[in-house]
């Protein structure tokens, strides 16, 4: 059975689970760490093929989706999928659903600037700026307030996501501590 380090470990390994192909790799891909000389990535050896991993990491995936809240769950898929249609449906969802006072146009692009922060440059530079996000008029002090309460509920919401994520694996075993 898969064990993970964490939620974040989790978390990540079951929202880029189209990115697991479970092909047979060369030896030179088998033996390359990514990252900066001298540290070593930690692993975690389950003795599981990559087809048994995959396997087990949807079936946690879809664990996931069963039980966590709709709105953890789409904060969990907007902020770190790499499936596009995957995260639009859920920067949609979050818009409808987010709780902040802002109005619509203000929502959908506020929900859009967190689900896309502008250091990946996805979006256009004008796209961040706040007063596109809004054509009433408000006072800049107004939009600012609004900016922090939306992102302010959706880091809640992935915050709540995580320590749910982590008392599931708990329950199910899935941990690295429980396997000692």
């Amino acid at each position: 059975m898969t064990v993970y380090k964490d939620a974040g470990h989790c978390i990540g390994r079951v929202m880029s689970i189209e990115m697991h192909d479970g092909t047979a790799k060369a030896p030179w891909q088998r033996k390359y760490q990514a990252g900066f000389e001298g540290i070593v990535a930690e692993s975690v050896s389950d003795g599981l093929s990559p087809e048994e991993r995959t396997t087990q990491d949807a079936m946690t995936r879809s664990m996931l989706k069963r039980s966590l809240p709709p709105v953890q769950w789409h904060a969990l898929v907007a902020k770190f999928s790499i499936n596009e249609n995957e995260v639009r449906e859920s920067a949609s969802y979050l818009t409808i659903n987010v709780v902040t006072p802002a109005h619509h146009l203000f929502r959908t692009k506020c929900v859009m600037a967190w689900v896309v922060p502008e250091r990946r440059k996805r979006l256009p530079t004008a796209f961040y700026q706040i007063h596109t996000w809004d054509a009433d008029g408000t006072p800049d002090r107004t939009l600012r307030r609004w900016r922090s309460i939306t992102k302010r509920w959706l880091d809640d919401q992935v915050n709540a996501a995580h320590v749910t994520v982590e008392a599931l694996l708990e329950q199910n075993g899935l941990l690295l501590d429980h396997t000692a």
